[in-house]
């Protein structure tokens, strides 16, 4: 012991600085090792926070979509607003002179009709044609479009009008808005020539309705047209035949639905090229196509196309790559609603939730449905 003291007294300086060396060394380690300690906590914590954070995002929106009503064009949930609101059936100009056409990819339901030389016009669908600066251009009336709009409690807009359908729009059956009785509330554009250069938007849509005093909602007790099947109970169709790509031989525009399995919808191109919507760039998609086979004559003047929508007849329903053939009636009241059956079992159509495409085509016109 003597000995480690003398030591100690001669070394003095030696033994201080080792000591004070070790006190270092020691403050080191401690300092790192709770520096790592806290790392691993604060990273622990993160990571924690995102999960949870995550989570309840999810849940949050799952359960604000299940608790939303549908639309009745299209089956898919919608604000209420939305869903009780009565939709505006647009009648739409094809001739390919008039293309592109504005705002349509926001219809729910588009139906097509041949009319005159050989062409065919649409009428769009539209729940909610909010935030819509432009939609057409728009052209004139024919009577059995009036017919399709009344299934759905549709406020029927057009420009003009077929002289075969002047004593319906004015016999109080149908709320329309017109070139007669709402002219302010359509516009002209400059960069197409009449009669291909009509439009109106949402707050001319909204003006017009206000104006001419129109019921906002569905009537009372209004339940639909179509059915919808549950999104997670989809319709296959697999008793049906495979169809990929449909063919509609409608002289002018020879319209053609092609099968995306990706987006599990039909993308429709006419006139050799992809049909899209000006407002967007976006290629016309549709997850069900309903072919409905009418007869046709010529009125008096020899010229003007009147379609029996009423009655009964044959067609197609297409969705998710195959079609069954399936059959259509209509009482002659103009409000009753087209009835499609199962052609083979007599049950009732249901649809996939989402947007229709309705091609009502002339018993002699082709159609082409193949793999």
């Amino acid at each position: 012991m003597n000995n480690i003291i003398d030591f100690c007294k001669k070394h003095k300086i030696q033994v201080i600085g080792g000591a004070v060396a070790t006190v270092l060394i020691i403050g080191i380690i401690v300092v790192a090792a709770v520096m790592s300690n806290k790392e691993n906590v604060e990273v622990e914590t993160e990571e924690t926070t995102t999960v949870v954070e995550t989570t309840t995002q999810e849940e949050t929106t799952t359960a604000e979509t299940e608790s939303l009503p549908a639309s009745k064009l299209t089956g898919e949930p919608v604000s209420e607003k939305i869903a009780k609101r009565r939709p505006v059936a647009v009648m739409i100009n094809n001739i390919s002179d008039s293309l592109p056409q504005y705002g349509i990819e926001k219809a729910g339901v588009i139906y097509e009709c041949p009319v005159e030389g050989g062409i065919t016009r649409l009428m769009a669908l539209f729940d909610d044609y909010s935030k819509l600066n432009r939609i057409g251009s728009i052209r004139s009336c024919r009577i059995y479009y009036c017919y399709f709009a009344l299934e759905w409690d549709a406020i029927y807009c057009h420009f003009g009008q077929s002289k075969y359908a002047v004593d319906f729009l004015h016999s109080g059956n149908i709320d329309n808005v017109s070139a007669y009785n709402a002219p302010s509330f359509y516009f002209q554009t400059s960069d197409r020539y009449a009669p291909h250069n009509t439009f109106i938007n949402t707050k001319g849509v909204d003006g017009a309705i206000k104006a001419l005093k129109y019921r906002r909602k569905y009537k009372d007790g209004y339940e639909g047209h179509f059915q919808f099947a549950e999104k997670e109970n989809p319709i296959i169709l697999s008793e049906g035949t495979a169809a990929k790509t449909i063919e509609i031989d409608y002289p002018h525009n020879h319209p053609v639905f092609q099968y995306d399995k990706s987006s599990g919808t039909y993308l429709r191109s006419q006139l050799g090229q992809k049909h899209i919507d000006k407002n967007t760039g976006h290629q016309l998609a549709f997850k069900n196509v309903l072919i409905q086979f009418v007869d046709t004559a010529i009125y008096p003047d020899g010229k003007s196309i009147d379609m029996t929508v009423t009655g009964k007849g044959e067609g197609y329903y297409i969705t998710n790559g195959n079609a069954v053939k399936i059959k259509w009636s209509k009482s002659k009241k103009a409000s009753g609603q087209t009835k499609y059956v199962n052609a083979e079992t007599g049950e009732d159509i249901v649809l996939n939730q989402g947007k229709t495409f309705v091609c009502v085509v002339g018993n002699k016109t082709a159609v082409n449905i193949s793999e």
